[in-house]
């Protein structure tokens, strides 16, 4: 038997789109937002991806934080 606190009962969830791995063994997933690809390849087993929704808690954004994109990174 599962207990759950309050706070996981009382959470409250949005639905997101996502990409999540073909794979039916491979779990990863990663939120839209995130992917800059058209049509990323899994980062774990690199099988396609496809877009489908999730239901997550509401994070909040706080601040606007920005990447640094190819900043010292090599290539």
């Amino acid at each position: 038997m599962a207990t759950t606190t309050l706070e996981e009962q009382t959470q409250e969830l949005e639905h997101i789109e996502i990409w999540k791995c073909k794979q039916p063994e491979c779990k990863a997933w990663t939120r839209k937002e995130f992917v800059t690809e058209e049509l990323p390849d899994c980062p774990l087993c690199k099988s396609p991806m496809v877009r489908s929704y999730k239901h997550l808690p509401v994070m909040d954004k706080k601040t606007k934080k920005k990447f640094l994109v190819g900043k010292g990174r090599s290539k």
